[in-house]
């Protein structure tokens, strides 16, 4: 039987695993006025002001991103970065995805194209999250639940 120091409730810890940042990086002719420079950031929910289209449109984009996909095998040099064009092909938007750790919310870092992290996970539940170092090393013995 698990004593309350053994059981993680990660429900209460909970952040985000991939922050996106989209930034606008050419600009022409747009109905939703984007310019050049113009930074769109968030997590889970849709950014205030961001083209529906676009949004729509790039979606894919992010959540490949989401589940962790590499951009490297559709053509960036980066797995966390992609380019992506409007639907009207007239706005150009640089996708770039941070992962975090999802207990502290730290940044995890990518080396040599490779996201640094590692995983706590409770088979019997089919729970796992990505951690930092120090979270792992903090919470590896005990038991993960929502």
């Amino acid at each position: 039987m698990n004593t309350k120091e053994d059981v993680l409730k990660i429900g209460e810890l909970w952040n985000e695993p991939v922050q996106f940042k989209v930034t606008v990086i050419k600009d022409g002719n747009c109905r939703a006025g984007h310019k050049t420079g113009e930074p769109f950031e968030f997590t889970w929910n849709t950014p205030e002001g961001l083209c529906g289209e676009s949004f729509v449109g790039m979606y894919p984009i992010l959540h490949s991103l989401r589940v962790m996909g590499d951009m490297r095998e559709l053509g960036s040099l980066h797995r966390n970065v992609r380019v992506y064009n409007c639907p009207s092909r007239v706005i150009q938007f640089q996708i770039e995805a941070t992962y975090r750790c999802n207990l502290c919310g730290k940044g995890l870092p990518i080396e040599d194209n490779e996201i640094i992290e590692h995983t706590l996970e409770n088979p019997e539940t089919q729970l796992y999250v990505r951690v930092c170092s120090n979270c792992f090393e903090q919470h590896k013995d005990k038991t993960l639940v929502w």
